[in-house]
């Protein structure tokens, strides 16, 4: 029995001793192998260690694939950039990944080769992109090279295009998108600044096409009565659909300002009395006011329409609001000059209607080739010209008519008016003259013909003197011996007129007829 008793202790001893050693070898295993037993072994792996949204570890390839980092995005949101655009449903995909342990994550095109393994342990995530032998042995390392510069070229171009790209899935989720959308997304949306996908800051207006075509959309800003104005594009591919928006502010700035613009033009032509016509460079009617319908009795319907320029006279021609040609093809060619005048800024004319209306119409050229054309009703100035031009031919017939010489002298010392009588009398005819006569012009001539006299030199000081004004006479005496009597007269407005009135010369005596005078023989 005592010999027994070392046999078991030694037994106990051996049993504890291994069970020591087995519980720190498992312990020592488990310690090492979290998270350092999911790191690649082989270098050539492209791998992933994720916990939660931080990358822990990668491979020296994996690390090649991860874009620059962007602001304040996570590793996360690097890695779902760098394979969503084959991998679109990536990031849904991987929500999984806890509950299920493994996922096999096929790409988007059958014809690729490229698969992402993924692995979940204890709350850490590897992930393990690789590719089929068959792949790898197509691409040649020069082929590899091009391609890795080209991707380089293509990363650093999304990164620095100044306008917002992004890529979305199926169901409007977005899957990638640009430094430019990431900033703007950010600064509009803060408290999702670090999550993943992006918020959307487009609506969908309509289903994308491989036709696109271009929106322009706003978005509101952060700050009130303030909008972002792009231009949308978005192009579907296979199953995604790639969108494009360029900043518009400038562009709808200009517009609104322009519109304004217009708007106040067009208030201030609604109240003139000339009507206005402005042709684009395509001769159609661009801007019209409300008296070009009262003076051309054109419908605004039809104005409304946008008329060319010849559909536009030829309304006004069978409206007999413009003057009856004489036949269609002169008409035609007659318009064809209004058109080439008016755009050099020539065309002039005066336009007597059918109806007894008179029109004046210019023509004015305008940037970018349009051209506008002013009506303007002349009718009271034609008729008050034609009755005050009456009234003059009638004022100078009684002067003419007059058998008293008369000159009418204007506050500056000018010859406004004279009958035929003074042209008769002094031999000069103020109308016929292409220079205007004055009172100097006038006595110098008066003085040729006369006796020295110191009446002129009264006459021209009385004209001059606006004080001055009463009506007297005075005489003088022609170089013939006729008597003058002048009448000095002022009228309104500072003008002077003087009548002269010659006096028949006295009758001489008749001499007495006597011996008649012995001639010379000579003679």
């Amino acid at each position: 029995m005592h010999g027994i008793e070392p046999v078991v202790l030694l037994l106990i001893t051996v049993t504890s001793l291994v069970a020591a050693i087995f519980a720190y070898w498992l312990l020592s295993r488990g310690a090492s192998e979290k998270p350092t037993a999911f790191l690649p072994k082989n270098t050539e792996e492209t791998a992933f260690l994720f916990d939660d949204t931080t990358l822990i570890d990668a491979s020296p390839s994996a690390r090649k694939h991860l874009p620059e980092k962007i602001g304040d995005e996570t590793d996360w949101q690097r890695f779902i950039t760098a394979f969503s655009p084959r991998f679109s449903t990536l990031a849904n995909d991987l929500e999984a990944l806890a509950e299920s342990g493994t996922l096999t994550i096929l790409p988007d095109n059958p014809n690729d080769n490229m698969r992402i393994n993924a692995e979940w342990w204890d709350g850490y995530a590897r992930l393990t992109v690789s590719k089929s032998e068959s792949a790898e042995q197509i691409i040649d390392p020069v082929n590899l090279s091009a391609l890795e510069t080209e991707l380089e070229i293509l990363r650093n171009t999304a990164k620095l295009a100044p306008y917002l790209v992004w890529q979305e899935t199926r169901d409007g989720q977005i899957n990638w998108a640009n430094a430019a959308y990431l900033d703007l997304a950010t600064a509009l949306h803060p408290e999702s600044s670090n999550s993943w996908p992006p918020p959307r800051l487009f609506n969908r207006l309509a289903e994308a096409s491989t036709e696109p075509q271009m929106k322009r959309v706003s978005i509101k800003a952060k700050t009130p009565d303030k909008e972002y104005w792009f231009d949308l594009v978005c192009k579907k591919v296979n199953e995604l659909t790639l969108c494009f928006a360029t900043s518009a502010d400038a562009i709808v700035q200009a517009e609104t300002s322009l519109k304004g613009f217009v708007q106040t033009l067009t208030k201030t032509f609604a109240h003139l009395s000339i009507g206005l016509a402005v042709f684009d460079k395509n001769r159609q009617l661009a801007l019209f006011n409300p008296a070009l319908t009262d003076l051309t009795r054109l419908p605004i319907d039809f104005l409304s329409i946008r008329p060319t320029l010849f559909a536009f006279l030829d309304r006004l021609r069978e409206n007999q609001m413009m003057p009856e040609p004489k036949d269609y093809k002169s008409w035609r060619h007659q318009m064809l000059a209004l058109e080439e005048a008016a755009a050099d800024g020539t065309y002039e004319e005066t336009w007597t209607l059918p109806g007894g209306q008179t029109y004046r119409v210019n023509g004015r050229p305008h940037p970018d080739g349009a051209v506008a054309l002013l009506f303007e009703d002349i009718s009271a100035e034609i008729s008050l010209t034609r009755n005050f031009r009456e009234e003059l031919e009638v004022g100078q017939a009684v002067l003419d008519a007059l058998e008293d010489a008369v000159v009418v002298f204007s506050q500056t010392g000018m010859i406004i008016i004279s009958n035929a009588a003074y042209a008769s009398l002094w031999g000069v005819d103020p109308g016929t003259s292409f220079a205007e006569m004055s009172i100097t012009d006038a006595t110098r001539s008066w003085q040729d013909i006369c006796d020295p006299t110191p009446l002129w030199g009264h006459l021209r000081d009385f004209v001059g003197d606006p004080d001055d004004r009463r009506n007297w006479f005075g005489d003088a005496t022609l170089d013939d011996g006729r008597q003058l009597e002048c009448q000095i007269s002022p009228l309104a407005g500072g003008a002077t007129m003087v009548k002269f009135h010659v006096k028949p010369a006295p009758k001489k005596p008749a001499k007495k007829r006597g011996a008649p005078r012995k001639t010379s023989a000579k003679a």
